[in-house]
């Protein structure tokens, strides 16, 4: 079975969170890559236009700070479709930054919530005990990082990640 991960991308559309700001002055750009290995050890990248069970998709943001100021409070945010897994361990930022998981992690809050790693989840067993377990990559909807700094004028970041096809 392949999947199209050309439209998951565009219609899970990367957000850049900047409060009380237009994004018209925000360059944003996301491709998605599938990764081999050669047999040298080397890692290779092709266009990830649709993939297979079992690849692994290498996520790559980008965005360019088009304003004459910093700005501050940037929080970029890139989807883990719904036939992926996150590969931990993979998550990259070009700049200082706090990266956070979304998941449901509390069955009290409608939704899912945000959280830092190694990130925990209530569990609801059937006779009602609360079990409080670490979550798995295979919770996971969505990463966000919230960058340290302010973004200067100009200043390119990137951001990568990698998930695995289910």
């Amino acid at each position: 079975m392949s999947l199209s991960f050309k439209s998951a991308v565009s219609i899970a559309a990367l957000v850049a969170m900047l409060p009380g700001i237009s994004h018209a002055e925000l360059l944003s750009e996301m491709s998605a890559y599938v990764v081999t290995t050669g047999s040298d050890g080397v890692e290779q990248y092709q266009q990830a236009d649709t993939v297979k069970p079992g690849q692994l998709i290498e996520y790559r943001i980008q965005h360019q700070n088009g304003f004459e100021n910093a700005i501050s409070g940037v929080a970029i945010v890139g989807p883990i479709p719904e036939q992926a897994v996150l590969s931990t361990g993979t998550t990259v930022s070009s700049v200082g930054a706090i990266l956070e998981v979304r998941g449901e992690l509390d069955p009290d809050q409608p939704g899912e919530e945000w959280s830092t790693l190694p990130a925990q989840r209530i569990v609801i067993l059937e006779d009602g005990t609360r079990l409080i377990e670490e979550a798995k990559p295979e919770h996971f909807s969505a990463v966000r990082w919230k960058l340290s700094t302010p973004l200067q004028s100009n200043e390119v970041v990137t951001n990568t990640y990698r998930v695995k096809v289910k």
